[in-house]
């Protein structure tokens, strides 16, 4: 073990979470902290000192002013902090950032599923502009007083966090890691992705995708789980959910024109499957979002 490296006996609270958003300050027992946030994506800013940890049994080495990113379902351990370590924890559910991305997700996905981006330098204005995004998202969770469009202002804010970072992620996919080897399989899902992100209607067997990329469905379902750990058919469905959500929340079309866009056989399919996913009718999502 590294002599400059110790592990700290002061394990920090969680400061506020509300199901799809967490921060965390100056956490020390990261790794306790961590089996909450087993589908949560981990952004961490390294504000001072260093911190060692090993990602899916890779061992990665961070500092000041760079970012890690953490996909859900990723395996942390051996976390291992400098004496002086302090950090801005930021975790996002799946969900919302799919939700406030949505048509560029696809920049976000290939960075953290793709390159495999664990770690990013920022530079010293991204630095001082991510730190004001998570004071204000900070300010904004602890304000008591509920006040009208308070989701909407802080949905706001977080969206424009992720373009931000998205701009910094897409730099660095420019230029490529030469950590990173373009192998059969990451290449594969990388082209899954795109082809599934450019569908207009995507609630489609996983063999459509496969035929598209001549391979075999069986082959996709590999592919996918060995670089996200989740089948094809879970990326589909995650993708199909977030246009469901967007054309309700987001789009005057009636319900029946939505289902008719996105492939539904019919309205009652379309409603059964609203209610499978966000637990009530079509109209009752559009009237939450209003």
């Amino acid at each position: 073990m590294d002599s400059d490296y110790e592990l700290p006996d002061v394990c920090e609270k969680v400061d506020y979470t509300d199901g799809d958003v967490m921060i965390i300050d100056n956490v020390r027992h990261l790794e306790e902290q961590y089996q909450r946030l087993p589908s949560q994506n981990l952004i961490i800013l390294c504000c001072k000192g260093r911190m060692q940890l090993d990602v899916n049994g890779r061992t990665l080495h961070f500092g000041e002013n760079e970012v890690l990113f953490s996909s859900p379902g990723a395996m942390l351990s051996g976390f291992m902090f400098s004496a002086d370590f302090d950090c801005k924890i930021l975790c996002l559910s799946n969900r919302i950032i799919q939700e406030l991305l949505h048509l560029n997700i696809e920049t976000w996905n290939r960075a953290v599923y793709v390159h495999r981006m664990n770690i990013v330098r920022l530079p010293d204005e991204e630095v001082t502009q991510f730190s004001l995004y998570y004071a204000l998202i900070r300010h904004k969770m602890m304000q008591k007083e509920e006040r009208q469009y308070s989701r909407e202002t802080m949905q706001a804010i977080i969206r424009a966090l992720l373009f931000d970072l998205c701009t910094v992620l897409e730099s660095y996919s420019d230029v490529g890691s030469p950590d990173v080897r373009p192998t059969f399989g990451r290449v594969l899902f990388d082209r899954f992705l795109s082809l599934l992100a450019a569908q207009a209607i995507k609630r489609r067997p996983v063999g459509f995708y496969a035929d598209k990329l001549s391979i075999s469905p069986k082959y996709l379902t590999m592919v996918c789980q060995q670089y996200s750990d989740k089948a094809a058919s879970e990326w589909i469905n995650q993708y199909v959910v977030e246009d469901v959500r967007h054309a309700l929340k987001s789009t005057t079309l009636t319900i029946k024109e939505i289902s008719d866009s996105l492939g539904f056989v019919n309205i009652s399919h379309f409603g059964s499957y609203v209610r499978r996913h966000f637990g009530m009718s079509p109209s009752k999502v559009r009237e939450e979002a209003s």
